[in-house]
Parts: C-alpha cells; sequence; structure tokens
C-alpha cells in the first residue's frame, strides 16, 4: 500500500512544481508587460514634440493622456474587492459569427464583420439586486494557455453555413483540454445562422450539432441569430438568477450558464425565412 502511495504523492509534488513555476512564468510576464507601459508612453511624448501644428499636438496629446489615466486606473487598483467577476471567454474561428454575437448582446445591434483581432468587453449584470462585473474576451485566435487559466466559462461558437467553422470547435476544445481540466469549465456551445439563405444554406444539422454538445461534455447548445437577435440574450443570461450573491464557484458560474443540464435551444431567424422565401 505504501508503495502504491509513493507515486500518488510524486505525481502531486510534480503537478505542484509545474503549477508554481506556470504561476511564477505568469507573474513575470505581467510585471514585464506592466513595466513597458509607461516608457512607450514617453516615447509618444517625445515623439509629440516633432509635430509642428500645435493643434493636433495638443489633440493628441490629450489622448495620450486619457489613455494613460484609464491605463492607471484600471480595475486592478480601483475596483473593490467585494465587487465579484465572471470571465467568460468566446472562441471560434472567423467565419464563426462570434464577434456580431457579442456586439449584439453589447450594443442589441447587428455588424457582420468579424474582427480578426477579436476584443475585450466589460457589462455590468444585475442578479437579484446584486451587481456582477462580467469581463468578456472575444478570442482572436485559438485558445492558448494563459486564456484556458483565466476563464470562468466558455462560449464555443460556429457557424451553422460553415463546416469548417464547425470542425474547428473540435480543435479548439481539444486545445483547451491541453492546458487545463475541461471539467472545471463551464461550457456554452452555439450555433449561428445570421445569414441563411438558398445561395447560403444551412450545412451543420440539428443532430450533429447536437453530438457535438455531448462531446462538449453534454453542454447547453444554442442556435443564435445577431441579425435579429435570436437567443443571444439568452446565450449570456440564461440561469442568472442562480448567481450566488456572495461568491463566483463553479456550480455558481454553471447556474449563470444554465449548464448543469443538457438542454437545447434552436429557432429560426426572421430574417433567415425572409431570405428563403425570397431567394
Amino acid at each position: 500500500k505504501e508503495a502504491a502511495e509513493r507515486p500518488s504523492l510524486r505525481g502531486r509534488r510534480e503537478r505542484e512544481d509545474h503549477r508554481h513555476l506556470a504561476n511564477s512564468a505568469a507573474i513575470r510576464a505581467e510585471i514585464q508587460r506592466f513595466e513597458s507601459v509607461h516608457p512607450n508612453i514617453y516615447s509618444i511624448y517625445e515623439l509629440l514634440e516633432r509635430v509642428e501644428e500645435p493643434v493636433l499636438q495638443n489633440q493628441i496629446r490629450e489622448h495620450v493622456i486619457a489613455i494613460e489615466d484609464a491605463f492607471v486606473n484600471s480595475q486592478e487598483w480601483t475596483l473593490s474587492r467585494s465587487v465579484p467577476e465572471l470571465k467568460v471567454g468566446i472562441v471560434g474561428n472567423l467565419a464563426s459569427g462570434k464577434s456580431a454575437l457579442v456586439h449584439r448582446y453589447l450594443t442589441g445591434t447587428y455588424v457582420q464583420e468579424e474582427s480578426p483581432e477579436g476584443g475585450r468587453f466589460k457589462k455590468e449584470i444585475v442578479v437579484d439586486g446584486q451587481s456582477y462585473l462580467l469581463l468578456i474576451r472575444d478570442e482572436g485566435g485559438p485558445p492558448e494557455a494563459q486564456f484556458a487559466m483565466w476563464v470562468d466559462a466558455v462560449i464555443f461558437v460556429f457557424s451553422l453555413e460553415d463546416e469548417i467553422s464547425f470542425q474547428t470547435v473540435y480543435h479548439y476544445y481539444s486545445r483547451m483540454a491541453n492546458y487545463r481540466n475541461t471539467s472545471e469549465i463551464p461550457m456554452v456551445l452555439v450555433g449561428t445562422q445570421d445569414a441563411i439563405s438558398s445561395s447560403n444554406p444551412r450545412v451543420i444539422d440539428d443532430a450533429r450539432a447536437r453530438k457535438l454538445s455531448n462531446d462538449l461534455k453534454r453542454c447547453t447548445y444554442y442556435e443564435t441569430c445577431a441579425t435579429y437577435g435570436l437567443n443571444v440574450e439568452r446565450v449570456f443570461q440564461d440561469g442568472k438568477d442562480l448567481l450566488s450573491s456572495s461568491s463566483m464557484s463553479h456550480s455558481t458560474i454553471a447556474g449563470f450558464l444554465n449548464i448543469d443540464k443538457m438542454s437545447h435551444s434552436s429557432g429560426t431567424c426572421l430574417f433567415c425565412k425572409y431570405s428563403l422565401m425570397f431567394n
């Protein structure tokens, strides 16, 4: 019995050592990033002296000062410890429609263009009178280790009109599994249908989408249409009444995203119906 326990203890120590090294590397990288900001800002101020037009020089200077102030007063230095956060990552390829999904949720409007570089967004959500800071990280590429360790929950997005975007979800999920135990991460799967028509038909049927959601540890699956907002709000907000007012535990996050049980919410966008009728 003792001989069997030794390898287990050795493995636990190795994991702890690996975690320590990873944390140390992340801390050093963050310090380097933080300390690089002001030297670059000072360089901009020096370059501004070469701008001969006084009005333009002052305008640029004011913008740089605003950027510097925003950096100095970022949430890590100013936000109360009592304000809970939820960190949600959005992943999918350029054809997935993820940027339109996020834009629709944040603004209530539709934009067709996909953002190659992704984006970072913040939104206040209120549950039972308690405010929460929702951090949304739209990744411009495949998930890396830093992203995997940052997220509290992940939304995988593919287009119902695009086979490659569908296969990309499998690839991205596998990458996530390389960096972190996926059983620790609540997940949502989204199939977008923003421009389905006779000339641009649906290629991913319901059965394949359901199988993918099962493969992703039986996560919730939604079909959305950012054009008219079908199911967009539900992707981010279903189950938010289950949020704890005191902590953001795994079970709380799962409640927020309503993924502890398999569910399926589909629908047909009115715009897509219209396009099919007249194409």
